[in-house]
């Protein structure tokens, strides 16, 4: 059985105690916070996992347009003194993997007078350059492809797997996002083995971005693809309300009755889909 957990961000304004008293009462395994070092309190953080049985892998990169990659010179440098700080506060709370967006997310359009080129260049350097730092410090860096409605840069993980190829660092690796990917791949399984040899991190949400069977995603595909390639990292729900901005649930007070909801239906219907896979 996978590791089990859900990221924290989605939860808008939610208090900490509430979102990791749910997760206990659904019964997951873990939590996976914002990787928001600058407001978030890791001794706080430490508590309540220990408090509801809880741990922590990974932490979710929060890659607004003051976090860019892609940029150079002193914007740039801010976006990887952003990674070390998130890298420095994963040691504090146990995660081994930060995500990591090679643009800002949002963006959807080129900035019309750099060459794609140069933004690419821009975004190894930048990425070899917080990976260093990661490495040093025992952490895993995981590049996230974004569906094109979100970003202009990274969006299919062909594209995403060709510039982990190329920042060529043992520190960073790739994860698969199966609601971006059921926009972007023509195949989930197919994408699954074609970037098996680096993959990290999968967040779980249905095409529908709500929790995982309220949707037409073949779960049972994913799985029975993740388990033939040997995949051991977490399963990590990050399922939403539909909004036309997702991004708009940082800001917003959480309706606690439908991440409820949508916490204990994502978990039970892919334990479901793992027992029925183990039974065959």
């Amino acid at each position: 059985m996978y590791h089990i957990a859900m990221t924290q961000w989605i939860v808008g304004d939610e208090p900490l105690e509430l979102s990791c008293r749910r997760l206990e009462s659904c019964g997951y395994d873990g939590i996976e916070f914002a990787a928001e070092p600058y407001t978030l309190d890791a001794d706080e953080c430490l508590r309540l996992m220990d408090r509801h049985h809880l741990n922590c892998r990974s932490l979710c990169g929060i890659f607004g347009e003051d976090r860019d990659l892609t940029a150079s010179g002193e914007a740039g440098e801010k976006a990887v003194q952003y990674i070390r700080d998130s890298v420095d506060f994963a040691g504090k709370v146990g995660a081994g993997l930060l995500i990591v967006v090679p643009s800002p997310v949002g963006r959807t359009v080129k900035p019309a007078d750099i060459p794609m080129e140069e933004l690419r260049a821009n975004a190894v350097a930048n990425i070899r350059n917080a990976a260093d730092y990661a490495a040093e410090h025992g952490v895993k860096l995981a590049l996230e492809a974004i569906n094109r409605y979100e970003t202009y840069f990274a969006n299919t993980l062909t594209k995403t797997l060709s510039l982990a190829e190329e920042i060529d660092h043992p520190a960073v690796g790739l994860m698969a996002d199966l609601f971006h990917m059921s926009i972007e791949e023509a195949s989930i399984p197919d994408s699954l083995y074609m970037i098996r040899d680096r993959l990290l991190h999968v967040h779980i949400a249905d095409n529908t971005r709500e929790a995982a069977g309220m949707g037409s995603t073949d779960f049972a595909a994913a799985l029975r693809a993740l388990n033939r390639i040997g995949y051991g990292g977490s399963l990590t729900m990050e399922f939403m309300y539909r909004l036309a901005n997702p991004y708009a649930a940082v800001g917003m007070s959480t309706l606690t009755g439908i991440m409820d909801h949508y916490a204990k239906q994502a978990i039970d219907y892919i334990r479901m889909i793992e027992r029925s896979l183990e039974s065959v």
